[in-house]
């Protein structure tokens, strides 16, 4: 059985409209999660993050600190 390296390398090599595809069809084959919030539980974690903010508990990152730190973290 092949690892899924090789797995992985044999797919970035297709095009991309393949490999859309098939990302498509992989992620619509993973469960749903447990739990599926409602707009009201959505809110609420979005003011809560808000006022982490708001009070300094947390610092928010710019886009491309985001993005370095993803990029960091899939090189992993």
């Amino acid at each position: 059985m092949p690892t899924i390296e090789e797995i992985q390398q044999t797919v970035l090599a297709l095009p991309v409209e393949q490999r859309a595809k098939l990302a498509e069809s992989l992620l619509s084959s993973l469960p749903l999660a447990d739990e599926e919030w409602s707009e009201a539980q959505e809110l609420a974690e979005v003011e809560r993050r808000d006022r982490e903010i708001e009070s300094g508990a947390v610092q928010p990152l710019g886009e491309t600190e985001f993005w370095r730190r993803v990029q960091a973290r899939r090189k992993r």
